[in-house]
C-alpha cells in the first residue's frame, strides 16, 4: 500500500555516519550523564511485548522529551525520523552510533517522503520506529499526522510516551526541551497502544491524530505529577 497523502519533491536521506572526534566525546558524556538518572517506567506491563523482536511499535513523544527518549530507546533498534536541520545532524549521528536508522525529514521538508521511507524499512526489517509527534518546529504538544500515517501504512501500533524529570534544565526553545540533571528522577508513562486501520483517511485520520495528542498530553501530565 502506498502512502496516499500528497508528497513533496524534497529528498530523504538515510544517515550512515557514525560519531567521530567531538561527536564521539559528546556521545559518551551524554551516555554517562543520562545513565546516572533514577529512571522509572509506568505501565511497562501494558506495552509488553511491544518493542521486542517480532512485535514492533512506533514510539511517539513530544519534542521536549527528545533527549532522554533517544537515550532510553537506544536498546530498541528501529528507524527514527530526524529533522533535516543542522541540529538534526548531531541527533542522526548519535542514533547511528546506537544502531538506529535515522531518516531525515520534517513537516516542512520531506516529511511525507520520510514516512514512505520509514514504511519501506519497517516492512522489510520488521523493526520499531520513533517519531516526535509535534515535529521539529511545533507548535509544542500539538500532534502532527505523520505517526498516524505511519501506523496506518505498516499496521504497527503507536505507543504514546510522556516524560518528566526533576530536577532538570529547560532550554529556552519553542518546546522547552528537558535535560535531566545528573542523578535526577526521570519518569516515563506509556499510554495505551493506538492502532490505525489500513482504510483510515480524511476525518478518521484527524480523529486518530487527536487521540494521539490527548494520550501524549495525559501521559505527560501523569509523569509530571509523579516526579512532583
Amino acid at each position: 500500500m502506498k502512502v496516499r497523502e500528497h508528497t513533496t519533491d524534497f529528498s530523504t536521506t538515510i544517515v550512515n555516519k557514525s560519531c567521530s572526534g567531538m561527536h564521539a566525546v559528546l556521545l559518551r558524556l551524554t551516555e554517562l550523564w543520562l545513565a546516572s538518572c533514577r529512571f522509572t517506567m509506568v505501565e511497562r506491563d501494558a506495552i509488553r511485548p511491544l518493542f521486542e523482536p517480532g512485535h514492533p511499535a512506533i514510539a511517539t513523544l513530544w519534542h521536549a522529551s527528545l533527549i532522554y527518549n533517544l537515550f532510553y530507546f537506544r536498546h530498541h533498534p528501529g528507524v527514527v525520523m530526524v529533522s533535516g536541520s543542522s541540529d538534526g545532524e548531531w541527533v542522526a549521528r548519535f542514533l547511528n552510533s546506537w544502531g538506529q536508522i535515522p531518516v531525515r525529514g520534517s513537516k516542512h521538508k520531506g516529511g511525507l517522503l520520510a514516512i514512505k521511507e520509514m514504511t519501506r524499512i519497517m516492512r522489510q526489517q520488521g523493526c520499531n520506529a520513533g517519531i516526535v509527534a509535534d515535529g521539529s518546529q511545533g507548535p509544542a504538544r500539538i500532534a502532527q499526522k505523520g505517526a498516524v500515517v505511519l501506523s496506518r501504512e505498516t499496521g504497527v501500533p503507536m505507543v504514546p510516551t510522556g516524560l518528566a524529570a526533576k530536577p532538570a534544565f529547560r532550554f529556552n526553545s519553542w518546546d522547552r526541551t528537558i535535560l535531566p540533571f545528573p542523578w535526577s528522577k526521570v519518569v516515563m508513562v506509556c499510554g495505551r497502544p493506538i492502532s490505525v486501520p489500513p482504510d483510515a483517511k480524511g476525518i478518521w485520520i484527524e480523529e486518530f491524530r487527536r487521540n494521539l495528542e490527548d494520550s501524549l498530553n495525559e501521559s505527560t501530565r501523569i509523569a509530571e505529577e509523579i516526579v512532583g
